[in-house]
């Protein structure tokens, strides 16, 4: 599920279809949004083609160096990443196919040759099939002109199944792999631009909470908190929402599929995003309207400590599941273990053109951390029948350790 229908999912589970319908046009928007201003010309400048052509070379050495003679790419983010054509994906075959050196070649339908050649703007070949040819075919015709026909064919790990299956039936003499170590590689570690663009992403996710949760009242229902939430991001310029949780339904990680009203000295939690130039942001903020309980404010303070120590652990050389474990320890120290009996989900995930994406902060991985990397920092209590708490920022790992793209909740105050 892509991240903005996960927004849009979460949001109809907190009990908001209804008020989610209803066009922005043909309500009233919050007074409290009424000041939000666009957004738009402060975003850092998009990605350009010289920065997808150094994806491209990059991946074309890992590929030589993997022992892979192409790759084919579906549409999707890694189709995006590595040539900025955003096309839908569907019974018909689109590829991108790019070999070990030199161009790539499109695959399209023909009827959608035009529409293709738009996006390409003449850098890449395009080869099209009729209605009642096969495109696999065609592909293995590609790989057959570049002398390509018993090499090894790297396929997006994201590939629907038939694509695979039909590309072995068409050539059979190809060996074929996942591309996975290679977008991995090109994708997991991000230059300075992408994080400027993501830093800023994440700020108007910030200010998008931050304005919501002002309409916080007696009486209101999580969809109309969702609602608002989603209105700040447009006032704000930019797509967006989050999924929202009213106390008992907090201690669900993603929410339980009724309506809940918010009641005094509650818990309040809210989770989403928006994309900029391609890019997610993903925060979660918990607050307490009203005053905190004993209990909300201890728990808080040790989410709080669990997020801040695996920020400071968190270098290069480390491994991802070692940050994971200094987190849940903190956690399991403060009585709240062991392993996933409250924190009950991995640390973090990746996030850049997905907002879950390779690699990710879990109990065992390997993985070594890089300078580049970004991922959410995550932690949780979850009490199922009282309430739960997670706090979500996004951290980029640098040379020397890991910082925080956005400022950290300090809190249990909706005045963020």
């Amino acid at each position: 599920m892509e991240r903005r229908e996960f927004v849009q999912h979460g949001a109809l589970l907190a009990g908001g279809a209804a008020l989610l319908g209803f066009p922005a046009e043909e309500r009233e928007i919050a007074p409290e949004l009424a000041t939000l201003q666009s957004r738009l010309s402060d975003a850092p400048a998009p990605i350009t083609e010289a920065e997808r052509q150094q994806r491209r070379d990059k991946a074309q050495r890992l590929m030589k160096e993997l022992g892979y003679s192409a790759m084919l790419v579906e549409p999707g983010p890694n189709m995006s990443y590595f040539s900025g054509i955003e096309w839908g994906r569907s019974e018909r075959l689109f590829a991108l196919i790019l070999p070990q050196t030199g161009k790539g070649i499109v695959v399209a339908p023909a009827f959608e040759k035009e529409r293709a050649a738009d996006q390409v703007g003449g850098r890449f070949e395009i080869r099209t099939w009729q209605e009642d040819e096969s495109p696999t075919a065609l592909v293995a015709g590609v790989l057959k002109d570049w002398v390509l026909a018993t090499g090894k064919l790297a396929i997006d790990g994201s590939a629907r199944t038939f694509v695979f299956n039909r590309v072995a039936l068409a050539a059979p003499a190809l060996a074929l792999g996942t591309a996975e170590d290679i977008t991995n590689a090109c994708r997991g570690v991000k230059t300075a631009h992408e994080i400027e663009i993501m830093r800023f992403a994440n700020r108007i996710t910030v200010d998008a909470y931050r304005a919501a949760l002002k309409t916080l009242r007696v009486g209101m229902m999580q969809a109309e908190l969702a609602r608002n939430v989603s209105d700040a991001f447009a006032k704000l310029g930019f797509p967006g929402g989050a999924f929202v949780l009213f106390g008992e339904s907090s201690a669900y990680p993603h929410g339980l599929p009724k309506p809940r009203a918010l009641e005094e000295n509650q818990v309040v939690l809210m989770d989403g995003g928006t994309s900029v130039h391609g890019y997610q942001s993903d925060i979660t903020r918990t607050c307490v309207f009203g005053t905190p309980a004993p209990e909300a404010q201890k728990v808080f303070d040790i989410v709080h400590e669990a997020q801040r120590q695996a920020l400071a652990f968190a270098a290069p050389g480390k491994k991802c599941g070692e940050v994971d474990g200094v987190a849940r320890k903190v956690v399991t120290d403060a009585g709240y273990g062991p392993d996933y009996r409250t924190f009950t989900h991995r640390l973090g995930h990746g996030i850049g053109m997905e907002g879950h994406e390779w690699p990710y902060l879990v109990r065992g991985s390997q993985i070594v951390l890089e300078p580049g990397m970004t991922f959410s920092d995550e932690p949780g209590i979850y009490q199922y029948g009282k309430f739960g708490i997670r706090l979500e920022d996004i951290m980029a790992i640098t040379e020397s350790g890991a910082e925080m793209l956005t400022p950290t909740q300090t809190s249990l105050s909706p005045n963020l």
